[in-house]
């Protein structure tokens, strides 16, 4: 076809052009041709019957025909007036900027593709594709980043070591997720015809992926017993989550069973974790989180937790009560302090019409019971006694376990 001449503006193009209209027939040898399939009905089809813009007919053999292209009316008008346009950088620029007026952006690329292929300097369409001059040569953001050792990743460049630990780590999530359907499927079989089968396949679980599934069956299922067939399995696991795990349930479990299950499983570790994670609670708000860390140290009986139970022998805690005077009345309360033998006591003042706060000394009898076990002595809730002989044992030897 013959080109137009430079001079010739969009609007005279599209005059010429006609209206775009039907679809794309991309021909097996190459090319196409753009018109509307007037033979629609024909099956099996033989041939492709085609009325073009101009008002004549194209008829093809099916062999001829590759494959039959539904577009917007858009895109076929950009299809009818591409070959009206030059194969230079002014008529590709000019049908470039058609294509930007009309949002056609996958053409408006190619055209300017075509662009930089006929001059590679041509700072409007390289600008336009995403380049930039950087030391004298027109590069993109994406090889810039290349040569840098980044590669795009889930909307962000990375390198290519954080690639293949977020992609392990994504590997590692979608196999967490699996043992949760297995877990859920073998649960469901519990007090079933298949309950034989349920108990088979928990208490089977080897696999440390299958721990997070485990500990939240442990946290939130209702059935004792099914949450107990979970502290067996996680004790078998035994890695570092697991025995955090039971660590957790042997403080925050409802049910005493559960919690002394988990016990006697970490009695056996000897994990030095476990007795961090209970020093921890020695210092928590509630008096009976305290006693609960304390009976796990009571049962672990690692020496190092010695200092931590002695200061936490008497422990201070507030309390709310209603307020019995009346309005704009202030009441006040003393107590004694838990002085060197930490005797209990607590003192309060509230302002009338408010709940009143009670700080009180609370002698913990879990604590003193653990520190008993550990060390073999016994000075009852004398604090500064118990400091002093620890501060003794420290200059001769380190503690050892319980000493008959």
């Amino acid at each position: 076809m013959k080109h137009l001449a430079m001079g010739l503006t969009v609007a005279a193009i599209l005059v010429t052009a006609g209206p775009a209209f039907g679809e794309v027939f991309v021909l097996a040898g190459g090319g196409r041709v753009v018109g509307e399939l007037l033979n629609k009905d024909e099956s099996p089809r033989e041939k492709f019957v085609i009325g073009t813009s101009g008002g004549g007919k194209v008829t093809l053999a099916a062999s001829q025909v590759k494959q039959m292209l539904h577009t917007p009316p858009l895109e076929l008008e950009y299809e009818t007036i591409k070959p009206r346009y030059p194969d230079t950088v002014e008529g590709q620029w000019a049908l470039a900027e058609w294509c930007r007026e009309r949002s056609l952006a996958a053409q408006r690329q190619s055209r300017l593709e075509r662009i930089i292929e006929l001059d590679p300097d041509h700072a409007p369409a390289r600008r336009a594709l995403g380049y930039h001059q950087h030391g004298g040569r027109w590069v993109t953001r994406e090889q810039l980043m290349a040569e840098s050792g980044y590669k795009p990743y889930k909307g962000r460049y990375r390198t290519a070591q954080e690639i293949e630990l977020l992609e392990r780590k994504r590997k590692l999530d979608v196999a967490e997720k699996e043992w949760f359907g297995k877990l859920k499927r073998w649960r469901g079989w519990l007090g079933g015809e298949k309950d034989a089968e349920g108990r088979r396949g928990i208490l089977g679980i080897k696999n440390p992926l299958a721990v997070k599934a485990l500990a939240a069956s442990l946290e939130n299922d209702p059935v004792d017993n099914a949450r107990l067939l979970c502290v067996e399995t996680l004790a078998r696991i035994g890695d570092r989550q697991a025995v955090k795990a039971l660590a957790v349930r042997s403080i925050e479990d409802p049910v005493e069973e559960v919690r002394l299950t988990c016990l006697d499983h970490l009695e056996k570790l000897k994990d030095p974790d476990v007795t961090a994670y209970y020093v921890g609670k020695l210092a928590d708000k509630s008096n009976r989180v305290i006693n609960l860390a304390a009976v796990g140290l009571g049962r672990v009986k690692d020496p190092s937790a010695v200092a931590p139970l002695i200061d936490a022998l008497v422990t201070t805690h507030k309390f709310k009560a209603p307020q019995a005077g009346g309005p704009g009345s202030m009441t006040t309360t003393f107590g004694t302090g838990p002085g060197g033998s930490g005797a209990p006591g607590g003192g309060g003042l509230s302002m009338g019409g408010k709940p009143k706060i009670y700080s009180l000394h609370l002698r913990n009898q879990a604590v003193l019971d653990a520190l008993v076990a550990v060390t073999g002595q016994n000075f009852n809730f004398d604090q500064r006694a118990w400091k002093y002989w620890y501060a003794a044992q420290k200059k001769t030897a380190p503690l050892d376990a319980r000493r008959d």
